[in-house]
């Protein structure tokens, strides 16, 4: 059984192999140093937002973080309900959430969850640039992961979720935090449901064929998911094409939640 994130599901759809090297034989390399320096200040500033919804002090998180702070203020700056919550609505921070699923279950942390009698938002803070398309955030799996789980677990029946992202960098540093609202619908549901189903199925029947000593698939190297992986020489061997540049797994996304 498998405890699986909106990371692992996105990470199982884009490669069943490289899948089954980080997660089933735990191979992911550490980060780069750079990356590892932006998933630091992405967890302060989940701690500090959290700190701050339990009115916890913040000075010792926002001591000799300018740039920090700067985020902080402009972010409830530009939504005061953060800090300043309605009456009738509930809000909790670092909500955890689990929903059981054949064999598997799905597991979800909501950066904060407000919801009241009539609706129920979930928020989540990202540390990178508002995308400038709307629908890679629509049909990602956290999107869809976040909005089902919720939906199974609650009262709120579909129409009454969404999900907001907030980009609390905007696109440069010292930029205005920016914002993206997905509203979610029965019909949405329902596709998700399936194409939950489905690839639930698959996975089990690789990690069956795994315990005979077959390996999940390979994705083709023309599709470009091969670039700056991390795995090609071991996925690939000989057949590993010159000009395709060694990368890191995505951490900040499967670290989420451990299998």
């Amino acid at each position: 059984m498998l405890r699986l994130s909106q990371g692992l599901l996105s990470l199982l759809e884009t490669c069943p192999r490289k899948f089954q090297y980080s997660i089933l034989e735990q191979l992911a390399p550490p980060p780069a140093e750079s990356q590892q320096n932006s998933l630091d200040w992405g967890n302060r500033f989940h701690l500090l937002m959290q700190q701050a919804q339990l009115e916890l002090p913040l000075e010792k998180l926002l001591g000799g973080q300018d740039n920090m702070r700067q985020a902080f203020e402009a972010l409830h700056q530009a939504n005061p309900q953060l800090l300043a919550p309605h009456p009738k609505a509930r809000y909790e921070s670092e909500h955890l959430r689990s929903l059981s699923f054949g064999e598997h279950s799905f597991s979800t942390i909501y950066d904060l969850l407000i919801s009241d009698p009539e609706q129920a938002q979930i928020l989540d803070w990202k540390t990178y640039p508002k995308p400038v398309k709307t629908k890679l955030l629509t049909e990602h799996w956290q999107t869809k992961l976040y909005c089902f789980v919720l939906a199974e677990t609650s009262h709120y029946p579909p129409k009454q979720i969404s999900m907001t992202y907030w980009f609390v960098r905007g696109k440069e540093n010292d930029s205005a935090p920016e914002s993206l609202s997905i509203n979610y619908s029965q019909a949405q549901h329902e596709n998700i449901s399936i194409e939950l189903q489905e690839l639930i199925t698959q996975l089990n029947h690789w990690m069956g064929n795994y315990r005979w000593g077959n390996a999940f698939p390979q994705v083709p190297l023309g599709q470009g998911k091969c670039d700056r992986c991390n795995f090609l020489k071991r996925c690939r061997g000989e057949h590993a094409q010159e000009g395709y540049q060694l990368g890191a797994v995505d951490l900040e996304a499967i670290a989420e939640v451990s299998p």
